[in-house]
């Protein structure tokens, strides 16, 4: 498998140590600069390596003699089995020519997976489809991931296509895998099943079916802690997330955005917990997707509240990565998480929201 994952973290950003990593992720491949192909690079690096990112991207581009390094700076990587976002990190991914997309028919059992990274929610409506409503399944039909790029305080973070910095809309780039299960994570529990808004007023839900909005949505005494409560609404157009602000004494909640009669309404919050029973429910179709073999390699996606960075208790990530732990692993990250099928985005995206596609590094099994 002429492949590799290198995840360093250094004291100082510097173009010095950066270099040495990206030499270092083309030995691990087992790949020559000048007599191998190599057909894709991803770099991602935390913030502190935003005013290098030019130099880095011509850098791989010179170390690796090809143009397809896609990347950019996110909120924090996975590397050694943790998240990493305050420390300077780098994280280089190199790919052998079997991962190269062929011209005409792709090979049975063989996916294009593309990974895109786009800074706002905006551009998604702008250029593709929303779903109706989302999949029931934790495994979901999609064929790309994809990431906003944005940081905290709506913080800009460049990006890398082919190599060169990407003023574009959508930065993006494709791998050819072999066998590809693409899973989703919401990371919430359901407090209770939908149910029709009949009174509201403005930013406040006041009851819900024949009872008080708390009592019938199920409303716990007080908000959990970091994250609070979400209420997912059922509209016309397809669904929305309203964070829950306030929980009143008299059973009305404060929203953060209004909601309408007659629209259909269910609280969720997230927890530590809900990763466990959404692994439990992974693994039957992963063991009968790979034939009971671990998978080749993980690329993840996933909101910042996913991570340390939000929880200095939680364990979602450890508990992903020991569920694969003969598994590599790309982890990146960003403001929020999301899937495409083709035109359509499947799943919104969504800062609890971690997504990863499992596959197998494709044998050579077409000419170029």
């Amino acid at each position: 498998m002429t492949h590799a994952i290198c995840v360093q973290v250094f004291s100082d950003a510097s173009l010095e140590d950066a270099s040495t990593l990206i030499e270092s992720a083309v030995e691990k491949a087992g790949l020559r600069r000048h007599s191998d192909y190599i057909s894709r690079v991803i770099l991602v690096c935390t913030p502190h390596f935003a005013p290098l990112l030019q130099d880095l991207a011509q850098m791989c581009v010179s170390k690796t003699n090809c143009m397809n390094v896609w990347g950019g700076c996110a909120s924090g990587l996975l590397g050694q089995g943790q998240v990493y976002s305050n420390e300077p990190t780098i994280l280089v991914a190199v790919f052998g020519k079997e991962f190269e997309t062929p011209q005409g028919n792709i090979p049975a059992r063989h996916t294009a997976l593309n990974l895109c990274m786009v800074e706002h929610e905006q551009v998604l409506t702008d250029h593709w489809t929303l779903a109706d409503c989302e999949p029931d399944s934790s495994v979901v039909q999609a064929d790309t991931l994809g990431l906003l790029s944005y940081g905290a305080n709506y913080a800009k973070m460049p990006r890398v296509e082919h190599g060169r910095i990407c003023g574009e809309a959508i930065c993006a780039t494709q791998l050819l895998v072999q066998t590809p299960l693409i899973l989703n994570s919401e990371g919430l529990t359901f407090l209770g099943p939908y149910q029709t808004v009949t009174e509201s007023n403005g930013l406040f839900l006041i009851r819900v079916g024949h009872e008080k909005a708390a009592t019938a949505l199920q409303c716990p005494g007080e908000q959990p802690r970091p994250v609070g409560m979400r209420l997912q609404v059922v509209h016309d157009k397809g669904e929305s997330w309203i964070p829950v602000m306030e929980i009143h004494a008299d059973g009305t909640l404060g929203l953060a955005a209004p909601v309408l009669k007659g629209q259909k309404v269910r609280l969720a919050h997230r927890t530590p917990k809900a990763i466990d029973r959404e692994i439990h429910d992974w693994m039957p179709a992963v063991t009968a997707h790979f034939s009971a073999k671990a998978p080749d390699v993980g690329i993840l996606f996933a909101g910042f509240e996913r991570s340390q960075m939000c929880h200095a208790d939680d364990n979602d990530i450890a508990t992903v990565l020991s569920s694969f732990p003969d598994t590599e692993w790309i982890g990146v990250f960003g403001q929020a998480a999301w899937l495409n099928q083709g035109d359509t985005v499947v799943t919104p995206p969504r800062n609890n929201r971690l997504s990863l596609c499992l596959f197998n590094s494709p044998q050579m099994e077409y000419t170029r």
